[in-house]
């Protein structure tokens, strides 16, 4: 299912992040609500007068300019002095770096500074589309280049080294949970949107051990690769290396929502911001497609 437009790119200078002048709502515990209009990342965020939040793109927006390989995206009223938790964005398989800027404004607009990274295997003869390749080689790859995201974000913009988290769609999810394996010291949770437990990818399970990685793991019921055998197999998996994994089903054929996104910022600001471990009743909400939005 296409959840997704095309992806576009925005041209974001190396000082912009740090020059940023912010204005005088520093950043909130996520009351996404109407307000003056702020940087978030590659975006001009507006409000019309009927309260509905636009992103409107800064610069060229054609389809044919994706020119880097990672993207910003910055929440509404950013401020320099606040350490903000860091997501790096997985984008799912026939997408690129571009998908996080159409996700993290269903996630939260105000909790995050966060960075998507390009696949690593084109999946077009033009370099749009990509994907993720779980070669050996493809892996290294993605793993320097997730390092080197998380690094630069953190260079340019305000960031808590401790709060760290690495999530995917699809495919980007798999890619993620064993990223996040695969350096467990670096990250502070891992969040797979429908995608598998990477089999095969344990290659320090007493670190993972002593680590025990928080996971989430997002899935629609009717996700062909939702099956009893399969969870039953990935959670064996998590076992063995004492990952505290959290998994939420949810009505449908497919993960995008906006029910799932903010279920996925909720369990953030549980278990890695606020470290309690419990819900709050107050974030509740009711489903609405993703594409609706």
């Amino acid at each position: 299912m296409n959840r997704f437009e095309k992806s576009m790119s925005w041209d974001l200078s190396a000082d912009q992040g740090r020059d940023h002048q912010p204005s005088d709502s520093g950043p909130g515990a996520d009351s996404d609500h109407p307000g003056q209009s702020g940087d978030a990342g590659h975006f001009q965020s507006n409000w019309d007068s009927s309260g509905h939040h636009h992103l409107a793109p800064l610069g060229d927006s054609a389809w044919g300019q994706v020119r880097s390989k990672r993207s910003y995206f910055l929440p509404v009223h950013y401020t320099p002095g606040y350490q903000y938790p860091l997501i790096v964005w997985l984008h799912s398989d026939g997408f690129n770096e571009n998908q996080v800027t159409q996700v993290m404004p269903h996630i939260s607009l105000r909790n995050y500074v966060a960075v998507g990274v390009r696949g690593n295997r084109a999946a077009d003869s033009i370099g749009h589309r990509f994907d993720w390749h779980d070669s050996p080689a493809g892996i290294g790859n993605a793993h320097d280049a997730v390092v080197d995201a998380a690094d630069e974000a953190s260079d340019r913009y305000s960031t808590n080294p401790t709060r760290i988290i690495l999530a995917g769609y699809g495919a980007g999810g798999s890619m993620a949970l064993r990223i996040a394996m695969r350096d467990p010291r670096r990250f502070a949770a891992a969040v797979s949107v429908g995608g598998r437990m990477p089999q095969g990818a344990i290659r320090n399970p007493n670190q993972l051990r002593r680590r025990r990685m928080p996971m989430l793991w997002q899935w629609s019921s009717d996700n062909p690769d939702y099956t009893a055998d399969g969870l039953k197999t990935d959670c064996q998996s998590a076992m063995a290396v004492g990952a505290r994994v959290e998994i939420r089903q949810y009505p449908g054929e497919d993960e995008m929502d906006t029910v799932v996104l903010s279920d996925l910022d909720r369990w953030i600001m549980r278990q890695v911001v606020s470290g309690t471990g419990q819900d709050d009743d107050r974030w509740e909400s009711t489903a609405t497609a993703y594409s609706a939005n």
